[in-house]
């Protein structure tokens, strides 16, 4: 026999007294029942009570599912390893591209194809000296004589195809100098050179008859402050010679003549 300890009356076994102060606590016994079962929904993708031993549910996620559904269906194991092959060729596309290699395979491309003459000379030349040559009325005739002479020796039969193009040594503080002599040379105000590398290009000429040959030509890539990645048409050896030499008049060579176009009759470009 149980008695009410609110009130102190007989009721029934299993049952709840109806006065007062029972039905209030048997109330708020339910209302704190409906609490802990709608966090345990939202929280715990297990059910029942939480138990921290267990991944808990962070929005709604359940990896343990995600992975069952996999294992049923295969497409989605498939989908979800040709994306992570995507995103490492577009990773290696992107390190292909940019940076001092992508310098020099932009200056390859430029050097074997016909028509990139402007990107030729982009690559090869200072902002500073294309603004001059822009402001005397040069350049647009720099670039189409250049282009010309390219689809002259192509429609002769001559192909150039670009092997291979490998990044070699980081380039020596003398290198950089000299680098930086040439630049010069070459008609920026104030070249600084930060880093560069030497580069080995395999190139692969065929002549007019269908002979092939093949040689490997050696270029630096330098990155001038305010300019960004650059190519001389040097090895780091002649850009060391060149560091060493601190006599600026002593350096007389094609990186001074004036592009004019017949400079282009003294030069196998």
């Amino acid at each position: 026999m149980a008695f009410c300890k609110y009130c102190g009356n007989e009721i029934p076994e299993g049952g709840v007294c109806g006065c007062p102060g029972a039905q209030a606590a048997a109330q708020g016994q339910n209302a704190a029942a409906q609490v802990n079962n709608t966090f345990d929904q939202a929280n715990n993708v297990y059910g029942g009570q939480p138990d921290y031993g267990q991944p808990q549910n962070n929005g709604g996620f359940n990896p343990n599912e995600l992975v069952d559904k996999a294992k049923k269906n295969p497409v989605i194991l498939i989908g979800a390893c040709a994306g992570v092959v995507v995103l490492i060729l577009l990773l290696v596309f992107i390190l292909g591209h940019t940076g001092a290699k992508g310098a020099a395979k932009k200056y390859a491309n430029a050097f074997a194809k016909k028509g990139k003459a402007k990107t030729y000379f982009s690559m090869t030349l200072p902002k500073d000296k294309i603004s001059d040559l822009k402001d005397d009325d040069k350049w647009d005739d720099m670039v189409e004589a250049l282009n010309d002479k390219k689809s002259d020796r192509y429609d002769d039969g001559i192909r150039i195809k670009i092997k291979s193009v490998k990044k070699g040594k980081k380039l020596s503080k003398t290198a950089l100098k000299g680098a930086e002599a040439v630049w010069k040379s070459k008609g920026a105000d104030d070249p600084e050179a930060k880093k560069g590398y030497e580069f080995k290009i395999k190139v692969q000429t065929k002549d007019e008859d269908g002979d092939k040959d093949t040689d490997t030509q050696k270029i630096c890539v330098v990155k001038f402050k305010g300019e960004g990645w650059k190519v001389i048409e040097m090895s780091q050896d002649a850009l060391k010679a060149r560091g060493e030499d601190d006599d600026d008049d002593d350096y007389d060579d094609y990186y001074d003549f004036d592009y004019d176009e017949e400079d282009f009759e003294d030069f196998d470009w």
